[in-house]
C-alpha cells in the first residue's frame, strides 16, 4: 500500500463527504431555484476545468504519449457504456449514476495527484472538495423530486461517491507498484473530467445560464490553473 494511504484517505473521504452535504441542501424543503442550480452546476464545471488541467500540464511535456494515452483510455471506458444505453434512466437513477461515474474520474485524479506529490494532492482535493458542494446539490434536487429527503439525498449521494475513495487508492497504489504508470493515471484523470464536463456538466449548465455561465467557467478554470499549476512537480518520462 503507498506511504500516502492516510492523506489520500483523509482527502477522498472528504470529497465523498462534501457531495452528501451539497446533496442534502439541494434536497432541502423548498430547494434551489433552476437558476441557482444552473450557476452551481457552472461552478462544478469551471472546477472541474481547472483540476483536469492542472492534473495534466506537469505530464504532457515529459511524457506526451503516455498522457495522451492514458487520455483515450478513460474516455473510451466512459463512452463505451453509453452505446448500451438505449432509453434514458429515471431522473433520480439517471443523476446517482452520473454521479458514480464521477466518483470514479474524481477519484482517479486525486489518485493520481497524491502520487505526484501529497501538497498538490491536498490542494486539487479541497477543489474538488468545493466542486462537489456544487455537484452534491444539483443531485440532490434530482433526489428531491424523486421525493427524497435532505438525509435521504445525503446518504443517496454519499453511496454513490464511495467509488471516489476506491479509484484513489487502487491509483495511488499502481503508481507507488509501478512508477512508470504515472503519466498514464495523471492522463486518465485529465480525459475522464474533461469527458464528463463535455458530456454532462456544460450542457446543463448553458442550457439555464447561457454564455454568461460559460464565462463563469472559464474564469473559474484559469484561476484554479494559476493556483495549481505552480506547485506540481514535472513527471519522468
Amino acid at each position: 500500500m503507498p506511504a500516502r494511504l492516510p492523506e489520500l484517505l483523509l482527502l477522498s473521504s472528504a470529497a465523498v463527504g462534501a457531495a452528501g452535504l451539497g446533496a442534502a441542501v439541494g434536497a432541502r424543503r423548498g430547494g434551489l431555484s433552476s437558476a441557482a442550480l444552473g450557476w452551481a452546476g457552472a461552478s462544478a464545471a469551471g472546477l472541474m476545468l481547472g483540476v483536469a488541467y492542472a492534473l495534466v500540464a506537469p505530464s504532457v511535456a515529459r511524457a506526451p504519449w503516455a498522457t495522451a494515452a492514458g487520455a483515450a483510455l478513460a474516455c473510451t471506458l466512459l463512452w463505451l457504456p453509453e452505446l448500451r444505453s438505449v432509453d434514458a434512466l429515471p431522473d433520480a437513477r439517471g443523476a446517482l449514476r452520473a454521479s458514480a461515474r464521477h466518483s470514479a474520474a474524481e477519484g482517479v485524479a486525486i489518485g493520481a495527484a497524491v502520487a505526484l506529490g501529497t501538497s498538490f494532492g491536498l490542494v486539487l482535493a479541497l477543489t474538488l472538495v468545493v466542486h462537489n458542494v456544487s455537484e452534491g446539490a444539483v443531485l440532490g434536487a434530482a433526489l428531491r423530486a424523486d421525493g427524497r429527503g435532505g438525509a435521504a439525498a445525503a446518504r443517496a449521494a454519499t453511496v454513490a461517491r464511495v467509488g471516489q475513495v476506491l479509484f484513489a487508492i487502487a491509483t495511488t497504489t499502481l503508481v507507488a507498484l509501478l512508477p512508470t504508470a504515472l503519466p498514464w493515471a495523471l492522463g486518465a484523470g485529465f480525459g475522464a473530467l474533461v469527458y464528463l464536463l463535455f458530456a454532462e456538466l456544460l450542457p446543463g449548465s448553458y442550457a439555464v445560464v447561457g454564455r454568461t455561465g460559460i464565462a463563469i467557467v472559464v474564469s473559474l478554470g484559469l484561476g484554479i490553473v494559476a493556483l495549481l499549476g505552480g506547485g506540481a512537480r514535472g513527471v519522468a518520462p
